[in-house]
């Protein structure tokens, strides 16, 4: 599978809210133990710098709201790319469109079965589109996720038409995944996980080398995840754990630019009190501080 996270500037991005932070800069010091393959493999960290007169390690991971969502997510892109082509930045209409599908529509398809389930679909929107209710866009949509059926196509599906002003959403057409599993659960056990895995090496790093902590969560998928879910979630995942970093942070790269920076947790602050949310980094200004 194609790398999909970016370690080295999500931590510089968040490196660089730190700095803003405690208005210092950081050293010449910066380093990373794995890329280096330390020898104990419990010090294996991403990225340890010193910023002002503090030394910090940071530790890199990315987040799905479920296990393979990442993946069903690629299949999915895959699947529905000739369908996004052909409907999408339309300049016919003024509508803006939504496509519901399964989040594991893919499953099972490849070969010569993709191109005749997206000729298929693509044949049904040409066909029925125009036969579905309008509804003003933000009002309540008027059937469920799973209403149409076609042949030729192994899920159910829904395309909902919104009537808006002219704007940047005019003749666009948004591709949403549906999830029937229980999703929060499911991120819960993942966010479990990471603190098994990366809480320990962290800790190594603050209770013998005196380190500020920091875990970055990277987050690339906008329609399972945002910010409030992965702090509500991770509350519940760290609680009752001795080991847990000093500060938490989630950085948002879904979208090419601007990335967004959100402290989930830091000393006396959260991810809802001001200040802490939504800061924004530009990828192409950061800086690869590893080999990922």
């Amino acid at each position: 599978m194609v790398e999909i996270y970016n370690e080295g500037k999500a931590i510089d991005a968040v490196i660089r809210c730190i700095e803003a932070r405690e208005n210092s800069w950081r050293l010449g010091d910066g380093w990373s133990p794995d890329d280096k393959q330390d020898p104990d493999k419990e010090r294996r960290v991403d990225c340890v710098c010193t910023v002002g007169k503090q030394l910090y390690a940071f530790e890199h991971t990315g987040i799905e709201p479920f296990d393979g969502e990442i993946e069903m997510q690629e299949h999915n892109a895959t699947l529905f790319r000739p369908v996004m082509e052909r409907f999408d930045n339309r300049t016919s209409d003024d509508e803006y469109w939504e496509l519901m599908h399964p989040v594991e529509a893919a499953d099972g398809l490849s070969g010569g079965r993709i191109k005749k389930v997206q000729d298929a679909l693509i044949s049904w929107i040409e066909a029925n589109a125009t036969t579905l209710p309008v509804m003003r866009f933000g009002d309540r949509r008027p059937y469920g996720a799973e209403n149409e059926s076609a042949l030729g196509v192994p899920f159910r599906f829904s395309l909902y038409r919104s009537a808006l002003p002219r704007c940047e959403l005019s003749g666009r057409l948004r591709r949403a995944p549906c999830v029937k599993r229980n999703l929060e659960k499911a991120r819960l056990v993942r966010l479990e996980r990471v603190c098994k895995k990366k809480f320990p090496k962290l800790a190594r790093w603050k209770y013998g080398d005196g380190a500020r902590t920091v875990l970055v969560l990277e987050e690339n998928d906008q329609s399972l995840t945002n910010p409030q879910n992965v702090y509500e979630a991770m509350v519940r995942a760290e609680a009752g754990r001795s080991d847990a970093p000093d500060e938490i942070y989630l950085v948002s790269t879904f979208r090419p630019s601007p990335w967004w920076v959100s402290c989930l947790r830091r000393k006396d602050k959260t991810y809802y009190d001001d200040g802490e949310r939504f800061h924004e980094a530009d990828p192409a200004g950061l800086t690869q501080l590893t080999n990922r």
